[in-house]
Parts: structure tokens; C-alpha cells; sequence
């Protein structure tokens, strides 16, 4: 069987004597009943969901293990389920054998949902016809003589929505795959575990030294008493720093013949000789709040707020 090429997904129908010389683009697939089991049940459940857990039960009867089944329902009326088992594994080995790349793959579907409307027809030099109950069989080729070659009009099926709800992977390299990721993370998980503990140990042991330091310099057990020295500290530093910069500020203007200063709190008190008073306070007062701004005989009196 050979596919050519077409912007259209190309359709074949799959048997277990199709061969595939080429093809390119994507492509539906039909599996034939040979490679699923397909029954209608009465069971009295309202739900599909409902229905596909009682299957393995129901197709006992036919299927030596249906352990290994994937199941699926479609609900044609009240109580009455059209029901399929297939065996994932065997179709996947089927399409690997035709070397169809599984990304050309659209979708697959049931011959017994999509070739309705044609009573028989043969592929692949094998025949299938539907049953009265409507259910689509593989019959033995001499029963049927005259039969439709289903090739020549496959493209031309308006496919449904029921698709087969299929793993087209290999279920041992799967498996595989997942140990190696539960491998990965196992050792991602017992690597950040060695680096918690080793962490812990150190701030354990940075604790303990702190606490060593505390009760050298007769420092406060608790970090909120630690704290309010510190900041107790800043603010003593903060005023000294202020008192630094004020007394710096004043002695930069060399044309005043400063005599004396003194602080006393949040005051500094400067006496000037032989200087201009307006000058001195316009000096001053470019930076600082002047208090007060006397003149004693030859001597200028100045009190600012640092």
C-alpha cells in the first residue's frame, strides 16, 4: 500500500496485513476488529463513566485476561452501550512494524463507528461485513464474492468524533522513564536535605557563638534589648556627628575672630571678637537657627540650635 503525498490528512484503513511503502503528511487511521473486541450490553447504570467499570466483567467471557484491556463506552440509548476492549500494547506494535512515525499520526478510530455506511467490503485481501445487530466482523473471504474494494472510497468517509483513547508509546520505556526522573528528584531531594542539615549545624553553631560574645561584654540575652542599645548607640552618634559638623561649619570662616565655644545639649554657644555682627549672622544663619545674637562691648555673643 502506497500514500502519497497530500495537503489533506490521508486516511488508511489498518489490518494485520497492511504494508505501508510510503507516505507523507499526516494520516487517520481505521483499525479493523481485529484488533479490538466490540459488543453491545444492557447495563443498568446512566453514565458511560459508570458502564466502563463493570467491561471487565462483561467481556470475561471471550478474553482469557482483560487486565491488560483499555476499555470504551459510547451510550446509544437508555441502559444499552455500544462497548470496545482493545489491547493497546498490540496496536502500538502494529504501527511501530509500519515505521509510521507517531507525530504523523492524527488520530485513530473504530472501523465499527465509521464504515457504517457500507454493508461489506474487503482490504487487504481480507472481507468484513456487518452483522444484523450492527456490529462490524472479519468473515472468512469465501463467504463473500462481489465486495467493495474499501481503498478506493476511504478518503471520502466523514470520520466521527469517537476516537480511541490510546498510548502510542512503549509502556516498559515509559516506565523506565519515570524511575529516572523519580532517580533525578530522589537525588535533587537527599542533595538539598545534606545542605539543610549542614546549614542548620552552622547557624547552630553561629548561635552559640554569639551567645559567647554576649556573655563576654555582658551583653542582653534577647535581641530586642541588643537592639534597643544599638539604637540607643546610632542616636548618640547622630548628635555627636551633628555637633562635629557644626563645630566644623563655624571655624571655616576664617575673617571671624572666634574666642571661645561651648555646647551644651542640642546648643551651641559661640563669642566672637571685634566681629561684624550682621556678617556673622548671615553666616550663620545660612545653615543653623540662631537663638541669639548679642554684642558686649567688643565682644559678639551667638547662640545656635544644632
Amino acid at each position: 500500500m502506497t500514500l502519497v503525498s497530500s495537503k489533506e490528512t490521508q486516511k488508511i484503513f489498518l489490518t494485520t496485513k497492511t504494508k505501508i511503502s510510503h507516505f507523507v503528511g499526516k494520516i487517520d487511521i481505521i483499525i479493523s476488529p481485529e484488533f479490538y473486541w466490540v459488543r453491545k450490553f444492557e447495563i443498568p447504570v446512566k453514565t458511560e463513566t459508570q458502564a466502563r467499570h463493570v467491561l471487565p466483567t462483561l467481556f470475561e467471557d471471550i478474553i482469557d485476561d482483560t487486565s491488560i484491556l483499555t476499555y470504551q463506552v459510547i451510550k446509544l440509548e437508555e441502559n444499552l452501550f455500544l462497548c470496545f476492549a482493545y489491547n493497546n500494547k498490540k496496536i502500538y506494535e502494529v504501527i511501530k512494524t509500519l515505521n509510521i512515525p507517531i507525530s504523523s499520526i492524527s488520530s485513530i478510530y473504530f472501523a465499527q463507528n465509521e464504515c457504517q455506511n457500507f454493508k461489506s467490503f474487503k482490504v487487504d485481501e481480507l472481507k468484513f461485513m456487518y452483522t444484523p445487530e450492527g456490529i462490524l466482523v472479519k468473515i472468512p473471504n469465501n463467504l463473500l464474492d462481489d465486495v467493495m474494494d474499501l481503498k478506493k472510497v476511504i478518503n471520502s468517509i466523514k470520520l466521527s468524533t469517537y476516537k480511541l483513547q490510546i498510548k502510542l508509546y512503549n509502556d516498559a520505556i515509559n516506565i523506565k522513564y519515570y524511575y529516572w526522573i523519580f532517580f533525578f528528584f530522589a537525588v535533587l531531594i537527599l542533595i538539598n536535605l545534606v545542605k539543610y542539615i549542614d546549614f542548620s549545624s552552622q547557624i547552630n553553631k553561629n548561635e552559640t557563638t554569639i551567645e559567647k560574645l554576649k556573655n563576654l561584654n555582658k551583653l542582653p540575652s534577647s535581641m530586642i534589648q541588643t537592639n534597643a542599645i544599638l539604637n540607643k548607640y546610632d542616636k548618640t552618634i547622630e548628635k555627636e556627628n551633628k555637633k562635629r559638623e557644626a563645630i566644623t561649619y563655624v571655624m571655616s570662616d576664617q575673617r571671624f575672630d572666634l574666642k571661645s565655644l561651648n555646647i551644651e545639649n542640642t546648643i551651641l554657644n559661640l563669642e566672637y571678637l571685634s566681629a561684624d555682627k550682621s556678617e556673622v549672622d548671615k553666616f550663620l544663619s545660612k545653615k543653623y537657627k540662631i537663638l541669639s545674637s548679642t554684642v558686649n562691648s567688643f565682644a559678639l555673643s551667638v547662640r545656635i540650635q544644632l
